[in-house]
């Protein structure tokens, strides 16, 4: 599901789903208080990017027994450590994305802090042309792509969260999202026009009623950026 995965400091709502992201990436970074996520399940990431301020004297002490390649910012800088990595990844050249656009993870991306939540979704809006982006903590997951694309929703993906009941929300983060295609689900849309701040695509649901699994609906568009939401019901 992922290329690479960004782990951030943010909250873990569902830890199996969690779990499924973290371990479908090919390649993971670890940025700051981050790391902790990783060594509470033994798992070595393949860089640690940040500037230390979150993180615990254990990770600390795993950063040098597990060898980690590491970039270390100082804690005053005119950037967040999610844009920095974002940089890291798609213009350094560390990567080599010639064939197609990589699908990149912020995980543990929700959390009390608002103010990150929404850098990191305009982050994700500023490079969706470079890359397609996930935002989850494990629970809820949020797509943010540009167009042209088609995408099938694919979630939710563990045994546990089969049970609960999902629906899913397209919203412009563009001004104008063309020809918005949505099949398989209980409102479609055929070659629509979304449009910035209209909540016509609030709150959908798969066919038949059946919004505990979102997997086979369907999503096109030709142009402008998308973002999908797909969340459980309380």
């Amino acid at each position: 599901m992922l290329d690479i995965a960004i782990v951030l400091n943010g909250e873990i709502a569902d830890q199996e789903g969690f779990n499924y992201l973290v371990n479908s990436a090919s390649y993971l970074l670890a940025v700051d208080g981050g790391l902790n996520h990783l060594i509470d399940l033994n798992i070595k990431p393949d860089l640690f990017l940040g500037d230390f301020d979150s993180v615990s004297t254990e990770a600390i002490k795993k950063i040098k027994q597990w060898q980690i390649s590491t970039i270390k910012f100082p804690v005053q800088k005119n950037f967040t450590d999610s844009e920095l990595a974002i940089e890291e990844i798609l213009s350094t050249g560390r990567f080599n994305f010639t064939d197609s656009k990589p699908v990149i993870g912020l995980l543990a991306a929700f959390g009390s802090r608002y103010d990150h939540l929404l850098n990191n979704q305009l982050l994700a809006k500023r490079f969706s042309t470079q890359a397609d982006f996930i935002l989850s903590d494990g629970l809820v997951l949020q797509w943010i792509l540009a167009g042209p694309r088609t995408l099938q929703l694919n979630w939710p993906c563990t045994k546990l969260n089969l049970t609960r009941k999902y629906t899913f929300s397209l919203l412009a983060l563009s001004k104008i999202v063309n020809n918005v295609t949505i099949r398989n689900s209980e409102y479609t849309l055929k070659r629509h026009d979304l449009k910035s701040g209209h909540s016509l695509g609030i709150s959908n649901l798969a066919k038949n009623g059946d919004y505990k699994r979102t997997a086979e609906v369907e999503i096109r568009f030709d142009e402008g950026c998308l973002t999908v939401i797909i969340i459980p019901e309380i």
